[in-house]
């Protein structure tokens, strides 16, 4: 390959993209080994062939990779195993499935610019190969209508004690009790202090009185006696 065809652009790209595979491990890990990138003309019965007609690879048989063509060239097909080694086997193309007069021997990292040709054989069907399909992601979709409750799960255990809360309003008052028995008798008390001394005046007055019912009594008998003395 001359220098002028390495420094074309879409030869650029295809070499790029290998190199980016090289240098990124997380990629090279998940991938394993490194893919070899085709890119060319196509051209069918000696004229470039219409916008759209699917250029594919295939190994043994079966398409790897497919892309479709846009003025007379395909873009980049990376060619890779997707569980078993390719090595030592060789790579055939298909242009709107007519097979191309090229083929290649699959190297992993190389990039090769490769103008596949290819001639229709007259009265032959042709087959067209069911392409590798491209997952491409779609917009994120509404959310779907929410499912039925579920069963009631389990009761779980027992949370910590909580913090003392404030002390509840007093208690109204309780009814009375019913009356209890009488008590037993009380012991008997200290004798009390002795009464005051009477008044003198009351005193003198019942002396005199007392004096003088005896004078009258005991005089009234002295006088009979002398009296009646002979």
């Amino acid at each position: 390959m001359n220098l002028k065809n390495i420094l074309q652009p879409r030869y650029v790209i295809a070499t790029t993209i290998v190199v980016l595979l090289l240098m990124l491990p997380s990629v090279v890990s998940a991938q394993k080994v490194i893919p070899h990138a085709f890119l060319g003309s196509a051209t069918v019965n000696g004229s470039p062939a219409t916008d759209g007609t699917v250029v594919a690879a295939l190994v043994d048989g079966q398409e790897v990779a497919a892309k479709s063509v846009a003025g007379g060239t395909y873009p980049v097909l990376l060619v890779e195993p997707s569980g078993e080694s390719f090595n030592g086997k060789t790579v055939t193309f298909t242009i709107g499935g007519i097979a191309a007069a090229q083929t290649f021997m699959w190297q992993e990292g190389s990039v090769t610019e490769l103008n596949l040709t290819a001639t229709p054989v007259i009265g032959s069907p042709t087959s067209t190969p069911t392409p590798a399909p491209v997952l491409v992601p779609g917009p994120q979709g509404d959310a779907g209508p929410s499912g039925q409750q579920g069963l009631q799960g389990v009761q779980g255990p027992a949370g910590p004690p909580g913090s003392g809360g404030p002390a509840g309003p007093a208690g109204s008052a309780g009814p009375a009790g019913a009356a209890g028995p009488p008590g037993s008798q009380g012991l008997t008390g200290p004798d009390g202090d002795s009464g005051a001394d009477g008044s003198s005046l009351v005193g003198t007055l019942a002396l005199i009185f007392a004096g003088l019912a005896f004078l009258g009594t005991f005089g009234g008998m002295v006088w009979r006696r002398l009296v009646e003395y002979p």
